[in-house]
């Protein structure tokens, strides 16, 4: 099997997602019948597509100043097929967060199905700080050969608290006031703005991972214009940060379980027929004690740096459009290498690249959208206990655990953990039982926040749905045209 490299990103919490807080929150119904602002999209030809035009809208950079400094957010947009049985628009966010909207709907064919690119517009916004939009830039590297996301003393929590409030507000001094307000609510009033923009009076959302907190902050702010939504991997906001830190450490263990398990007889598992669990974590005590070098990386590669890089190998079981070449197959050959003294796969980039920038923004969204419930090292010390106790072979490792870069937070947390109460809006959430990212209970969790959602569970492995799974896809497809679930409320495959 041949393994090319990978880039092995931070995914600072979705997969982060959450409610209204102090970005200029007024309530629905102010917002819907106040006086729109004028909105202007000069669209033209994305470069490589012949049907799909793109453009940029300026926004406030801080909504709650709308005369202060601007910024811009990328659009792009693709015509429905049928215009003469067009139903409307579709926005549509891919997660991440940071993962740029506009290029999947350049890439439509790949990305949608017939059903949507002949029934919908669809639309694109690159988040602010994401893709073609403002970019969110630090004069100071978020990660360092030092840093650590498990300080084990007193020295090395206080020189995290340090690093991480130096990386703020040097972000914060080369991009200015969008990086206070990257958090949620600021993207879904941008996406308000792009509506306004259009010259629609209503729209659709399909939103997977981080994209559902954005669709369904939308349908909070905006219940009478949205139509419908679809919600595939739920993220909820709601809880603090240590309860949902808990519930996504056990969620990526059991997919590590559940990737063992598999291994134990897959065909295509190169580890087939060892141990995989004490394979595991003999590499990650090895590496512990001797860390294993990897050329051009931004340090040999930890024990530490392996349990932080394992969910995203644990992404997909198999292969799909979003998840790319991460696979369960790809990890278990990863693994191979790795005990073989490659550990690439596992390493951190050096600073100074691309990741730095996708880095940030994901750093300025989470903490933009989450209260860190650390302020302590003996509160570190109970997270890390906390994750030993849940999760023997990653002890933590997962993407709310990289919500470390927020303890220390210098700046008010622009828009913090808060339930929803949205009202009228046809939603279907969609969530696999044994998603590696989120958590099952999120999406009930989530389905609570708004009245008269249906949950469509799908029975099996990997992060989000409408990729994996034909039965998703089409049971997402009908409710988007009719705005009526399916009477079945499982997918078996």
């Amino acid at each position: 099997m041949k393994v090319r490299r990978v880039r092995t990103l931070l995914m600072v919490a979705v997969l982060g997602v959450g409610s209204l807080g102090s970005t200029a929150f007024v309530s629905a119904a102010e917002s819907e019948t106040a006086a729109a602002p004028a909105y202007k999209i000069d669209f033209s030809p994305c470069p490589g597509s012949a049907n799909v035009q793109c453009g940029t809208l300026r926004v406030p950079a801080d909504w709650a100043a709308p005369k202060g400094p601007k910024i811009t957010v990328a659009v792009a947009r693709r015509p429905a097929d049928d215009p003469a049985h067009r139903i409307g628009t579709l926005f549509y966010n891919p997660g991440g967060p940071g993962d740029p909207a506009t290029d999947n709907v350049i890439a439509a064919d790949t990305f949608f199905s017939a059903t949507l690119r002949a029934r919908f517009d669809i639309v694109g916004v690159d988040p602010r700080g994401v893709g073609g939009s403002t970019p969110i830039t630090c004069g100071v590297p978020p990660l360092t050969p030092e840093y650590t996301f498990f300080p084990r003393t007193q020295a090395a929590f206080d020189a995290m608290v340090a690093h991480n409030r130096a990386v703020a507000r040097s972000c914060l001094q080369q991009t200015g006031p969008l990086f206070l307000h990257a958090d949620t609510v600021s993207v879904a009033r941008d996406h308000e703005a792009v509506r306004i923009a259009l010259g629609v009076s209503k729209v659709n959302w399909l939103g997977l991972s981080y994209g559902t907190q954005v669709g369904a902050q939308y349908a909070a702010l905006y219940p009478k214009r949205t139509r419908a939504i679809v919600l595939d991997a739920a993220l909820d906001h709601s809880s603090p940060e240590v309860q949902l830190t808990a519930d996504a450490t056990k969620t990526v263990e059991e997919a590590f379980d559940r990737f063992a398990d598999w291994c134990d007889t897959a065909a295509d598992c190169v580890l087939r027929g060892q141990d995989v669990r004490a394979v595991y974590d003999k590499l990650v005590r090895d590496a512990d004690a001797n860390p294993i070098p990897v050329e051009g990386a931004l340090r040999p590669v930890s024990g530490d740096d392996i349990r932080m890089n394992t969910p995203n190998w644990l992404a997909a079981k198999t292969p799909n459009v979003l998840a790319g070449e991460l696979s369960w197959p790809v990890f278990s050959e990863v693994l191979r290498r790795a005990v073989a003294g490659d550990a690439q796969f596992f390493a951190f980039p050096a600073p100074g690249g691309p990741v730095d920038v996708i880095l940030a923004s994901r750093i300025a969204n989470h903490c933009g959208d989450y209260v860190a419930d650390i302020h302590t090292f003996a509160e570190m010390q109970q997270r890390i206990e906390m994750g030993r106790q849940l999760a023997p072979h990653l002890q933590g490792g997962s993407e709310f655990w990289q919500g470390g870069f927020c303890i220390g937070w210098p700046f008010k947390v622009a828009n913090p953990q808060r339930s929803l109460d949205v009202k009228g809006v046809p939603t279907l959430i969609v969530h696999s039982t044994h998603d590696p990212s989120v958590s099952y209970q999120w999406a009930f969790g989530l389905a609570a926040q708004i009245r008269g959602s249906s949950v469509l569970s799908r029975i099996g492995d990997g992060h989000t749905s409408y990729y994996t799974s034909d039965c998703a896809r089409d049971a997402t497809d009908q409710f988007l045209l009719t705005t009526r679930s399916t009477p079945a409320p499982v997918c078996a495959t």
